[in-house]
């Protein structure tokens, strides 16, 4: 058994990585299940029009969908890294995810015996912090969506089933933590989270079952608790994907005729069996 280490200022995980049991999680299968992706094994396809790839990544498989010659390659570093990269095309996007797009295990849900705790980081960084050049996507979100329009040509995420980060393109240096259950209307819980162009951040959240109702779904930024949060009447309400079925998706769009990147350096989720 290992023992993690948590560095909120550098470039580890978080704190956050304690609110569940990672090391029994590791080792007992029994007692939950997570994805680990340090991107330090990660293969790489050949990007062509519309390209739909498979990665063998540290955790699995991974599918991505990389648009009119866009990219998704490794990178030279010690500890690991990818560059999502989009060509210099208007409307372009990338996108990777999970499971080969396919499985999607994890689950937020307020029914008792199924309400179990979540943890999800990534440390990320995008190459423009300008208004109306990129929008990008980090979080969970249901399955089949390393595919065309996951964002669309005017900005706005697709509505499907997901919970997490999103940079809209209209908005270069402010990221909201959102959800959306398909078919409903985008929630905005954290709005404008600063980002600076070229400059890692950890985004992460943690649902508790046994928070106090007013803070199920808390939200950190570099390991920094915001002060906002999603509540059990939200997660209660018709507009939450309470139940569904959540992979890791991370990629995004351009908004203009330049090139754009989202690098990721690592990224977790880990869920528990039981209600701690």
């Amino acid at each position: 058994m290992h023992t993690v280490l948590y560095d909120n200022l550098g470039t580890g995980p978080s704190f956050i990585l304690a609110k569940v049991n990672a090391d029994a999680i590791a080792s007992n299968p029994g007692v939950g299940y997570g994805l680990v992706e340090d991107f330090d094994a990660f293969g790489q396809t050949v990007a062509v029009t519309s390209n739909v790839g498979y990665y063998a990544g540290k955790s699995g498989a991974w599918k991505s969908y990389e648009d009119n010659s866009c990219a998704i390659t490794p990178q030279a570093t010690v500890n690991g890294e990818i560059v999502i990269a989009t060509t210099t095309s208007d409307n372009v996007e990338v996108w990777l995810q999970s499971g080969a797009s396919a499985a999607a295990p994890f689950v937020i849900s307020d029914t008792s015996g199924s309400d179990k705790k979540l943890v999800f980081e990534a440390r990320v960084k995008t190459s423009t912090a300008t208004n109306s050049k990129f929008g990008f996507f980090v979080g969970l979100a249901e399955e089949g969506l390393a595919a065309a329009d996951t964002i669309a040509d005017d900005g706005t995420l697709a509505s499907k089933d997901l919970i997490g980060f999103f940079r809209p393109e209209g908005d270069g240096d402010g990221i909201d933590f959102v959800y959306q259950k398909a078919g409903q209307a985008l929630q905005t819980i954290v709005a404008d989270i600063t980002v600076a162009a070229d400059t890692y951040l950890k985004l992460g959240f943690v649902y508790d079952p046994a928070a106090p109702a007013a803070k199920r779904i808390a939200v950190y930024v570099d390991g920094v608790e915001q002060s906002t949060y999603v509540t059990a009447t939200n997660i209660a309400a018709a507009t939450f994907p309470d139940g569904e079925e959540l992979g890791v998706l991370i990629g995004g769009k351009n908004a203009t005729n330049v090139q754009y990147t989202l690098a990721a350096d690592w990224l977790y989720a880990f869920q528990e069996r039981y209600q701690s």
